[in-house]
């Protein structure tokens, strides 16, 4: 009977440690399928996976099918997988209508080298191109005045310097209306000393300002023959359609599972 009793609680002992999960090995990368999810506003692409010890890094490339813009909040994209959840802390990005961004995101926790998780995209939001245009009044460079406000937009001209071959200004602006604030800098000129307008050189991407939040932009203007000295005489900003407001539409949740590849 004493053997019999020694082999069942051998037998027990040899069962609880098969069942025993492998202990996480932090040297070991857990590399993951590429993943691709399509939906009526856009396409996301899940590229370049991989788990190391207490990390997920991925790249997230999101193709935006619409004529507005895609506000991207990492902060609400929730990893899953193996009972816990864990957070993105990465910044805010938008998506130009029509077109495509790619960012790294970043999760941190604790052994997170699972055969599977699942991504959580609960953070796009889409912000309508259209909405009310705000008419900021010209801007002289060089200034007669280092801010302006006008409606829910304050701008601060952070530098500026006025040459032959080129005059540009950088400004710093917040919002604080209740909607979305949208800066396009691309559409502002400036009126030359002969009265011709003159657009903006520097390529500036579109920007989204929820309330209270800040965001900076650079116009530059060259040189054009003929239509006056940029460095000896006044220019004007003329900002046309560069501040905007319109609201936020958040967008049905999308998951999308990343199951492990291989292992190096």
């Amino acid at each position: 009977m004493k053997h019999i009793l020694l082999a069942i609680t051998l037998l027990i002992g040899l069962q609880s440690f098969g069942q025993k999960k492998e202990k996480i090995n932090p040297a070991l990368n857990y590399i993951y399928k590429e993943v691709t999810l399509e939906t009526d506003d856009y396409n996301v692409y899940i590229i370049d996976a991989v788990a190391v010890g207490k990390k997920v890094k991925f790249k997230i490339k999101i193709f935006n099918k619409t004529n507005d813009y895609l506000l991207v909040k990492p902060g609400e994209i929730n990893y899953v997988g193996e009972g816990k959840t864990v957070f993105c802390r990465d910044k805010n990005f938008v998506v130009q209508p029509n077109e495509e961004e790619t960012e790294v995101l970043d999760f941190r926790g604790t052994d997170m080298q699972a055969d599977k998780f699942t991504l959580e995209l609960k953070g796009i939001y889409k912000a309508s191109a259209g909405g009310q245009v705000t008419k900021a009044p010209n801007f002289d460079l060089p200034p007669t005045k280092n801010e302006f406000t006008e409606g829910n937009f304050t701008c601060t001209l952070k530098k500026n310097e006025s040459a032959t071959a080129k005059a540009y200004g950088k400004f710093e602006c917040i919002y604080t209306g209740d909607g979305i604030g949208i800066m396009s800098p691309n559409k502002c000129v400036a009126i030359m000393p002969n009265g011709t307008e003159n657009p903006n050189a520097k390529k500036n991407k579109t920007m989204i300002l929820e309330r209270g939040k800040n965001d900076d932009f650079t116009a530059v203007f060259n040189e054009v023959a003929g239509a006056g000295d940029l460095q000896k005489s006044k220019i004007a900003i003329k900002w046309n359609e560069t501040f905007r407001e319109s609201k936020l539409q958040k967008l049905n949740v999308a998951k999308v599972e990343l199951i492990k590849n291989i292992i190096k």
